[in-house]
């Protein structure tokens, strides 16, 4: 989860609290916003944060619990979330991974990985290289910013050869770009991997490549409108070959909390060998905080935040990415909310069966449904539930 709009909304976060807010219990904590979706079933809290006293981030789970992601590997599905005191940047914080042999039913804690002495740690996304279990994640300087400028972001990864127990330490981890950049998501195609990464001040995007998971090269500008506010970029590989990136833009100082001024996602395409990219269109009134893009059969959807801008409320929803797949234009849809609230979103997806995948993702306390600029600094849990298919 980025940090670029906490300076932001430390200024603004005492006048959020005396104005008029909203009233509180919007959502209690045992139903959704609206009507439950059909397709959605087992909704549960997997690692309660709210109501946690810990303070040691390091080592056991704190209040504020965020950046999920899930992968199934081996016959088994992996789960990992950062956990802090909050949003804010700085070394008191760690990831935990955890694994579950029984479809998502229960998941048994494996690894703990602080973060370095001097350094935040977030955003892990997990791969494989050479058959073994890898993780990104980004280390950046404990520096509250606007757009996530001077934190000197150090993209990692690291690795285990023991299925999740044991994992490469954070002071050896393998540098995968250079300071300053920040991956995204990493997808393999044809045994190269590639991965978005937006730069510290959230002013461009570049596509990077590895042919060996290790060794990473910049390549072609996805988009660089600095204006625009580009940051957290999805790819999507589609069945031709060709790439689809789809670029979250935070906007002008006004727009960058989502509550006012306009919400876009940029929608971008390249051709193999990916060395130039057209961005033709871009989706009005959505911008995709945190997305995560994934087919199901020939079908495109995306879990990623939305915003309210009524009293800047967020919610993690599901959407589906319609039209024209090879090359657009393309339509965007919601499906329907997951239960969420406050500061949210940042989802994992893995396969149950044929028709259904389990899903997490975080979420603030639901019955308080607390502004955005407010729920940052509070406790947060991750949250699983089941998505089927057949219903949708």
């Amino acid at each position: 989860m980025r940090p670029a709009a906490l300076a932001l909304a430390v200024g603004i976060v005492a006048g959020a609290c005396s104005s008029n807010a909203g009233p509180p219990g919007v959502n209690p904590p045992d139903a959704m916003p609206d009507a439950r979706p059909a397709w959605l079933a087992d909704e549960k809290i997997l690692v309660p944060g709210v109501g946690v006293t810990e303070m040691e981030c390091r080592t056991k789970v704190c209040p504020h619990n965020e950046n999920t992601d899930l992968i199934n590997f081996q016959g088994a599905i992996y789960l990992v979330h950062r956990t802090a005191m909050s949003q804010v940047l700085g070394p008191n914080s760690s990831l935990r991974v955890y694994k579950s042999t029984d479809g998502g039913a229960s998941f048994d804690l494996l690894a703990v990985l602080p973060a370095p002495e001097n350094r935040d740690l977030r955003d892990p996304h997990f791969y494989v290289v050479n058959g073994n279990l890898t993780i990104k994640a980004l280390t950046r300087k404990p520096i509250n910013s606007i757009r996530d400028s001077n934190v000197d972001t150090i993209a990692v990864s690291m690795t285990s050869i023991d299925g999740g127990v044991t994992w490469t330490p954070i002071v050896e981890a393998v540098l995968m770009a250079p300071p300053t950049w920040s991956l995204w998501r990493i997808r393999e195609r044809d045994g190269v991997y590639y991965s978005a990464a937006y730069e510290d001040g959230d002013k461009s995007v570049v596509l990077y490549r590895s042919g060996d998971g290790v060794t990473w090269t910049a390549g072609a500008p996805i988009y660089t409108i600095a204006e625009d506010t580009p940051l957290e970029t999805e790819l999507v590989f589609m069945p031709s070959g060709r790439l689809l990136a789809l670029v979250r833009m935070d906007g002008t100082d006004e727009e960058l909390l989502g509550a006012t001024g306009r919400l876009r996602t940029k929608i971008c395409w390249a051709m193999p060998p990916y060395d130039q990219f057209d961005c033709p269109q871009e989706f009005d009134d959505q911008r995709l905080d945190g997305p995560l893009a994934f087919f199901h059969g020939d079908r495109l959807f995306v879990v990623a935040r939305k915003h309210l801008r009524v009293h800047n409320r967020k919610r993690t929803s599901l959407f589906e990415i319609g039209g024209t797949l090879e090359g657009g234009p393309l339509t965007i849809r919601e499906l329907g909310e997951l239960p969420s609230a406050g500061d949210t979103s940042y989802a994992g997806i893995a396969d149950l069966d044929g028709d259904r995948k389990v899903v997490t993702w975080y979420s603030s306390e639901l019955r308080r449904d607390e502004q955005w600029v407010i729920a940052v600094f509070q406790p947060s849990d991750i949250w699983q539930a089941t998505i089927d298919f057949s219903k949708l």
